[in-house]
């Protein structure tokens, strides 16, 4: 038995292809791309692990009398108030380490405002340390920040997102540069959220590109977006399809539309299914920092679009491929996106080998015992 488990979701849904899209929905925790870094942690961690959902009864967790690890998204902000899980872990006498935990704030890294709930809930996790060191893992420096203004810098490292370490091959850019260096001639587009109003103009400028291509509008968020990729345009409120329509294709009628979803769309629940079909494109753009990740550590040149702090703090930290939203808010190409993609194979894998040594040190730290698979990145 581990001496571990993973306080969140698998890397997978057991027969996604039986269960309705709400319920697969609700089961990778209301963003397909949460699976990339649970499953990235089973991968570091050596191998699959017993996992609990972070609503479970907290004696549940007591009761495995083990070492809970927390993969973690965008907590930290203003959008969420963490006080009745804070109040939960309270309760808890068992160590904890969390890991990829991110503040959410705009573009230009102004401080957000942070619950008073959702500090509560950082300081429980701090609390409860294997070790005494630092037991929370951050994004990047303005997460660190965030973090800081809090009182609980001392609390945190910086260890960038365990996605970063997805592929353990430690040649992983320069192989990503050479394949950068061949014609873009099938490409996929990670997908963006209708809501984002303000990025409708250059979602469109994306969409028209798969039509030169024939790739695939990779989709994680929201509910909408998955059902339309899962071939259920015809079962959303004609509301929402409108709205969709209107982000992704505007000036298409809606059966145009539809149609256009049913070649392009697709929705992933498994990583390594995710990842495979990356393989066989030759480049992805989008606003969507996990689907950008995913294509890199599948070897595949990509480029992300940076709209907040969660995105570009990701983007800086792990040496993604970036550029802000404001330079490309009224379109692209993908002649402009191919220009825009800087990529230094030998710099990508020495920065990657640094962090994973991080990673390393902050799990021994916390008496965790890394795979074969970091030591691999790192070259022991």
């Amino acid at each position: 038995m581990s001496s571990t488990f993973i306080l969140g979701i698998q890397d997978s849904v057991d027969g996604v292809c039986h269960l309705g899209t709400k319920a697969a929905y609700d089961a990778v925790g209301h963003n397909v791309g949460n699976l990339a870094f649970h499953y990235a942690m089973t991968k570091i961690l050596g191998g699959p692990q017993d996992s609990l959902e972070w609503h479970v009864d907290p004696e549940r967790m007591n009761a495995m009398a083990r070492l809970g690890v927390m993969p973690c998204a965008n907590q930290i902000g203003p959008h969420a108030d963490y006080g009745r899980l804070a109040d939960r872990f309270a309760t808890l006498r068992i160590p904890l380490v969390a890991v990829g935990m991110g503040a959410q704030g705009g573009a230009d890294y102004a401080l957000p405002e942070v619950p008073e709930g959702t500090r509560r809930w950082i300081e429980e996790i701090a609390k409860r340390s294997p070790r005494g060191a630092p037991n929370i893992g951050l994004r990047g420096p303005f997460t660190l920040k965030v973090l800081e203004q809090c009182g609980l810098g001392d609390r945190a490292v910086v260890t960038g997102c365990p996605t970063l370490f997805l592929n353990p091959d430690p040649m992983l850019g320069r192989r990503i540069a050479a394949k950068a260096a061949k014609p873009f001639a099938h490409v996929a587009m990670a997908a963006g959220h209708q809501k984002w109003r303000q990025l409708s103009a250059l979602e469109a400028s994306l969409t028209r590109i798969l039509d030169e291509s024939g790739g695939s509008y990779i989709v994680q968020s929201p509910i909408e977006m998955v059902a339309l990729a899962r071939g259920e345009a015809d079962s959303l409120p004609e509301e929402d399809l409108v709205e969709l329509r209107d982000y992704a294709r505007p000036g298409t009628t809606l059966d145009e539309f539809k149609r256009w979803s049913r070649r392009h769309a697709r929705a992933f629940f498994n990583i390594s299914e995710w990842m495979e079909h990356l393989r066989g494109v030759d480049f992805v753009a989008g606003t969507r920092i996990h689907g950008i990740v995913l294509a890199l550590q599948a070897g595949t040149p990509g480029l992300c679009i940076a709209h907040d702090s969660r995105t570009r703090e990701l983007c800086e930290t792990m040496g993604v491929p970036f550029i802000m939203a404001g330079e490309v808010i009224r379109g692209t190409t993908l002649e402009e996106l191919r220009s825009r993609f800087v990529f230094d194979g030998e710099a990508f894998d020495a920065h990657r080998r640094a962090m994973a040594r991080t990673m390393d040190g902050f799990l021994q730290s916390n008496a965790l015992a890394p795979s074969a698979w970091l030591g691999r990145i790192i070259g022991s």
